[in-house]
């Protein structure tokens, strides 16, 4: 990987638009590597200036006396290509284009882009942008500022990915005022080369970095993305912060399946099984990156919450349990100790309400006691504007040398004005998190123990040897058409996925007969191209009788024809009746970006009211099927409810993985709906009742 780490961390930067007026963009840049004290050489392309700054600059590439690591291009969007074409015959590798005007401005500037891109590879250069805001790396040995971001990088251990380059610099400046600090930014602008995969190779292996973030407009390269995020998480930490969760507009589809699967639903599914943590908002991406880059991590969900007042502990009660932790139950002795340290007004039950008379001495002595607790896992540490002779500069004073031994970790919240009394400036110096509000510290919190469950189930499943589809995603496939159910039927119990009995037939004494053998039936029209059967009046179930069977047949016959072309004879789908149980849905579909996703929950014709479902973007193994399985609202009816007796969780596991081996061994499905699976009360798995499917011709 010699030319990313030639890129991200250079020891020599060539500057082509450097600038000598002042307020200009080439100036800025060329101020900003300066002010940062880069270690490496700097070469200033200008034919107007014979220096700038005390630094000798060059008519031309063809002049530089040696080939830069980096070159950095501050043109015209008109001379981005020309300017290239030099470096390429300089030998440059790596390229930042800060330049505009390309994709992001609509079809003229993407053919510019594209041009760009072709001459780019061809060449063998790796180009962060275009419409870059640049990147900068904080480690001493390289210090270089290579944006032009107004506000300087307060060197840390975050690495920050930033498709925006405005934002990344409102992020920069927000995260001055928390005290976080970044050991690398990288601003992708278009990611028309150097995306998100390649940035992240890169931090994997930078010993500087310990939590990486992201704000994402676009997941490029899913398969190489999941890949990459699952050999990183072990390791360290990737928060992302992914834009377009409100997006409108599903994509109108035939099957349920395409219905409900929003490009943000499968984002949620897919950055979960990368092992990324997602985040609500800026807030939450500051935060968890706070705490992830200055304290330990949890051992468990149990949280001591110690304050001074009452209000601040309840709100933080809820909010700790809304983000998946739990109230410790101190031992006895730590509660007798407590009783003997703390008024009688006192609450000793967690949540700690020392009260307003709590000193600095008293946080000191309550928090020593339930840090060598053994029931609590970390430490929820309010501080409302104490009325007594302390502050809260002196309680996390105090407070210090406790926090630096500890294994656990500390999280304070503090209410009160920010002065110089407030001790605002330790907690930074310290690397402690503080926070305005004890909801914004539970999330974090929240997140710390959610990556430690990641890191126990991460790379932990077993995948199928799947053949994966190479067939183009659905919008591009050229035409498709609904499959008869014989052929579905078929396909599933080559997989052993369990289908009723059933005959299709046009001759109603065959339908009889199917009756006689078989017992109570039900009826629908088999035509594939007819989907809601039941809106039509085309279903008819629990047919006991020959009778029955016969005036339900010729019913159907009779209605389907006015929805069928009129060469197209309706055929009858006839099928043995299952006992009315939980109904299921699985489901899958070829999505444009992420490829196979696949959809299970609770299914029947109330699915898309009740939208209790759950995706994956394929492959997964039975440990993910079983989460999948655990994840829906109505999870308790697995466990047995009323009249249902309990399910086995393994067999709907074990069924959604066969399903999947399905989807990516058969190419030509685009879409398919399995709904409902019903299971019976008595039966040991669900029976596939209705089913459709969409595949290629």
């Amino acid at each position: 990987m010699p030319n990313l780490e030639r890129l991200f961390g250079p020891q020599s930067i060539a500057i082509i638009g450097a600038s000598r007026h002042e307020g200009s963009l080439g100036k800025m840049y060329l101020d900003a590597v300066i002010d940062m004290k880069y270690t490496g050489e700097i070469f200033l392309v200008n034919p107007n200036a014979k220096e700038i700054n005390g630094i000798p600059c060059y008519p031309d590439i063809n002049s530089l006396p040696e080939v830069p690591d980096v070159a950095v291009i501050l043109l015209s969007k008109n001379y981005v290509i020309e300017t290239v074409s030099m470096l390429a015959q300089k030998s440059v590798q790596n390229v930042i284009v800060i330049s505009a005007g390309f994709k992001e401005v609509g079809a003229e500037g993407e053919k510019l882009e594209n041009a760009l891109l072709d001459f780019v590879r061809s060449n063998d250069i790796r180009m962060i942008g275009p419409n870059s805001m640049g990147l900068f790396n904080t480690d001493p040995l390289i210090s270089l500022n290579a944006t032009f971001s107004p506000t300087p990088p307060k060197p840390g251990h975050v690495g920050f990915i930033s498709q925006s380059g405005a934002l990344g610099v409102g992020i920069l400046e927000l995260s001055k005022r928390i005290g976080l600090g970044f050991s690398v930014f990288v601003s992708t602008g278009n990611k028309a080369d150097i995306g998100d995969v390649d940035v992240l190779q890169y931090l994997k292996d930078d010993l500087n970095t310990k939590v990486i973030m992201l704000y994402q407009e676009s997941i490029d390269h899913p398969l190489k993305f999941r890949d990459l995020c699952n050999k990183i998480v072990p390791n360290k930490p990737i928060l992302t912060l992914k834009a377009g969760r409100t997006k409108a507009g599903l994509r109108a589809a035939t099957s349920h399946t395409g219905a409900l699967a929003s490009d943000d639903r499968i984002d949620d599914a897919f950055l979960a099984q990368c092992g990324v943590i997602r985040c609500k908002n800026l807030q939450e991406l500051l935060d968890s990156a706070l705490v992830f880059t200055n304290q330990p991590l949890p051992n468990g969900n149990k949280v001591a919450v110690i304050t001074n007042a009452g209000g601040p502990g309840i709100l933080a009660s809820d909010a700790l349990e809304q983000a998946g932790l739990e109230l410790a139950i101190p031992e006895k002795e730590t509660l007798a100790a407590l009783k003997k340290i703390l008024p009688p007004e006192a609450a000793m039950h967690n949540p700690i309400d020392m009260i307003a008379s709590a000193t600095h001495e008293t946080y000191e002595q309550v928090c020593s006691l339930l840090e060598q607790d053994k029931n609590i896992n970390a430490l929820f540490i309010i501080i409302v504007k104490p009325p007594v002779d302390t502050t809260p500069q002196e309680i996390i004073s105090t407070l210090t040398p406790l926090i630096r031994k500890s294994h656990k970790p500390f999280l304070f919240t503090l209410m009160a004005d920010i002065d110089e009394s407030s001790g605002l400036t330790q907690f930074h110096k310290l690397g402690i998190p503080v926070y305005q509000y004890p909801e914004s510290a539970a999330v974090a919190l929240g997140n710390m123990f959610k990556y430690e469950e990641i890191k126990k189930n991460i790379n932990k499943d077993d995948f199928t040897a799947y053949k994966i589809s190479t067939l183009p995603a659905y919008d591009v496939l050229h035409e498709t058409k609904q499959a008869s159910f014989d052929e579905l039927a078929q396909r599933l119990k080559k997989y052993n996925l369990p289908v009723c009995s059933y005959i299709i037939t046009q001759d109603i004494a065959k339908a009889v007969s199917f009756f006689e053998r078989t017992g109570t039936v039900a009826l629908k029209i088999a035509n594939e191209q007819i989907i809601h059967k039941s809106d039509l009046g085309l279903v008819k179930l629990n047919i006991s009788t020959a009778g029955e069977v016969r005036d339900a047949f010729v019913d159907i016959i009779k209605r389907a024809s006015k929805y069928l072309p009129s060469e197209t004879k309706p055929e009858v789908l006839v099928q043995q009746m299952i006992d009315a149980g939980i109904e299921l849905v699985l489901g899958a579909k070829r999505d444009p970006h992420f490829g196979h996703v696949i959809m299970f929950g609770i299914g029947g014709v109330l699915i898309e009211l009740y939208k209790d479902v759950v995706f994956r973007v394929l492959p997964i193994g039975f440990k993910e099927a079983k989460r999948m399985v655990g994840e829906i609202k109505a999870s308790q009816l697995y466990k047995g409810f009323r009249n249902y007796p309990a399910l086995n969780v393994d067999t709907l596991a074990e069924i959604i993985v066969r399903f999947s081996l399905m989807i990516m061994e058969n190419s030509d499905i685009v879409e398919i709906d399995l709904n409902p699976l019903i299971w019976p009360p008595k039966a040991k798995r669900p029976i596939i009742v209705d089913s459709r499917m969409t595949i290629s011709k």
